[in-house]
């Protein structure tokens, strides 16, 4: 137990920490660069969030997204060679969504998925931000991890009833997964919003928190490295004439 409590303390970053990450990784991804010295420090940033997911003791995220964006990579020097027309342009495009906007997208889930909304708070009350984007930023993180739970409740209960997509029933899986999905989200925002006037979110008063954040080795560490590979790859990508 002492061994799993040091191990957390040692890994959990601070919400600050991630948010600026995810501004860097933001971005990068605005430059797309395909070949050449720039291209190897973007694929190495590429893997800062899946490490950052293995550290948080979910590897087989990783290992999906590695798997995932190595054969992006492949697909897309395959079709570029051997395939055409417009079957070849829809394969380059996803593919390029997947390199291209897939490590922000893990990024954003690593956040999402870690930050407690009491330490988000915290941290964006240290930052002196309006309350009004905080508290708009608190129930987007928490709209989103809801919203998923209740279409995996609502994909279960389709399934025992033998409604999935094909067979010729496309139609009654719009029908019966995704307009119960639009009043759930409808329902999810009104639970949201009258949770987060039941806390006080809104009052004209100063919070109090119980949680501890603050900034650790561990976190200069990974600012330190990504923003200095995000400075490199801005450099190199300049140096090509893509900036």
């Amino acid at each position: 137990m002492e061994k799993r409590k040091a191990y957390n303390i040692r890994f959990h970053f601070d919400p600050r920490t991630k948010l600026i990450l995810l501004i860097l990784f933001s971005v990068v991804v605005m430059i797309d660069v395909t070949d050449g010295p720039a291209y190897v420090v973007r694929a190495i940033m590429t893997y800062i969030p899946v490490i950052l997911v293995c550290l948080e003791g979910k590897p087989h995220i990783g290992a999906r997204f590695t798997v995932l964006f190595i054969f992006a990579t492949w697909l897309t020097e395959v079709a570029q060679d051997n395939i055409g027309g417009v079957a070849g342009m829809l394969i380059l495009f996803l593919c390029f969504m997947i390199t291209q906007f897939a490590p922000t997208m893990i990024m954003v889930w690593y956040c999402i998925s870690t930050t407690k909304i009491s330490e988000f708070m915290a941290a964006m009350n240290r930052m002196h931000l309006p309350q009004g984007l905080t508290i708009s930023i608190a129930v987007m993180m928490r709209f989103f991890p809801t919203l998923s739970e209740e279409y995996r409740a609502i994909r279960d209960a389709m399934r025992m009833r033998g409604i999935a997509l094909g067979r010729g029933r496309v139609t009654k899986m719009i029908e019966y997964r995704l307009v119960p999905l639009l009043f759930s989200c409808i329902n999810i925002g009104d639970e949201l919003s009258a949770a987060a006037v039941t806390r006080g979110l809104g009052a004209p008063v100063k919070r109090t928190n119980v949680c501890e954040i603050g900034f650790h080795g561990m976190d200069y560490v990974v600012v330190v490295v990504t923003l200095a590979l995000a400075i490199l790859y801005i450099y190199l990508s300049g140096a090509n004439g893509l900036v």
